[in-house]
């Protein structure tokens, strides 16, 4: 950009702080590629010469110089939560991208929750100006959130309250779409598997019964509902659930839509364990697809999102937060898309002497 084509104003700004009428255009535009002290020096010297005479100005070309990352720290580990894991790497990189520094509170999701700890935690980072919560949206650790001015985003889970704003996988949709295949291949006797351990769950079992009633299949939690009722995705306990089903007669569906690949992972296993096949005797469809969903045996059909694109969108969402802070509430859905592979069979092809 040529400083012709830059307000005088810029172009004066520019040359107090010592850099080009393009960076300060940046600055106001909230571009990327700023390094956060550079920002800084670009916004003071505006304030100096009354360029953005108030806050509210100030805000709408401005990024956040540090935020605090909120989550659980066993979803920092590929091992533990490959979803959140690459969700985060992606957020802290597109963070750096915007110079924007990241600190950050890590919970224990598997230990008892200490409120108290988590309040002080919250007051000693008070002085950052906005915060991503990714994981976590139980009413209890938003509610130190509430009323404290800063830009707040929860990532892969939604305000109960709706009032702060949200970045998540299409939930329902993608549940939907995965339903929406095991019944184009014939199904009729489908069970979804899953871990009702938060309200953001429950989207996938509402995209899964809509498509059967859609399909005039009316949902029957007695018949169409395996829950296994634990704090997180399981594999090991979904297949001992499955397995002990099976030996005891209870398991009558030819196709298992489950909640999570990890889920599904335990599901397989806790039908061959029992010499079911996947997906002669039952066909199985999943939602995450992880790297190693094509790894398994047989490699797994199931509903995914781009990660790295859903912490890419969730910063820029923050940082839209950020310099408008009186917009309403806003719930941003990233689309899915099924990768279909040989862990479903049409039911007309399958062995049903075996049913």
């Amino acid at each position: 950009m040529s400083a012709k084509s830059v307000p005088l104003r810029q172009v004066e700004v520019a040359r107090r702080a010592g850099v080009s009428p393009a960076t300060v255009s940046k600055v106001i535009n909230g571009g990327a590629g700023i390094s956060a002290a550079l920002r800084s020096r670009v916004l003071q010297t505006m304030e100096e010469m009354g360029y953005l005479p108030d806050e509210a100005q100030r805000r709408m070309g401005a990024i956040p110089h540090r935020i605090c990352l909120v989550t659980y720290f066993q979803f920092l580990s590929l091992d533990t939560s490959y979803f959140h894991a690459e969700v985060i790497r992606s957020i802290t990189s597109e963070c750096a991208h915007f110079g924007i520094s990241v600190e950050s509170i890590l919970l224990d999701r598997d230990g008892p929750r200490d409120l108290a700890a988590y309040r002080r935690q919250l007051k000693a980072h008070g002085d950052v100006e906005g915060v991503l919560s990714v994981g976590i949206d139980s009413l209890e650790l938003l509610a130190p959130l509430r009323g404290t001015g800063k830009a707040i985003l929860i990532v892969n889970g939604n305000d109960p309250l709706g009032m702060f704003d949200s970045v998540s996988p299409a939930a329902r949709l993608g549940s939907y779409m995965a339903a929406q295949h095991l019944l184009a291949c014939g199904h009729r006797e489908i069970v979804h598997v899953t871990h009702l351990n938060r309200p953001f769950i429950q989207q996938r079992l509402d995209g899964f019964r809509e498509a059967l009633e859609q399909s005039g299949i009316p949902f029957d939690a007695s018949r169409h509902l395996i829950n296994i009722d634990n704090q997180i995705f399981s594999a090991q306990r979904a297949s001992n659930v499955i397995s002990t089903m099976v030996r005891q007669g209870k398991l009558h569906a030819t196709a298992l839509h489950c909640v999570s690949d990890y889920t599904a992972f335990g599901v397989i296993q806790g039908l061959q364990r029992t010499g079911r096949r996947v997906p002669q005797d039952h066909s199985v469809v999943s939602f995450d697809d992880l790297p190693f969903a094509p790894l398994c045996t047989p490699p797994l059909t199931s509903v995914g999102i781009d990660r790295s694109h859903l912490g890419r969108v969730a910063v820029k969402q923050l940082i839209h937060r950020y310099q408008h802070p009186d917009e309403p509430a806003q719930r941003v859905e990233t689309g899915p898309r099924l990768s279909i592979r040989e862990s479903v069979q049409t039911l007309r092809s399958q062995d049903k002497e075996t049913k």
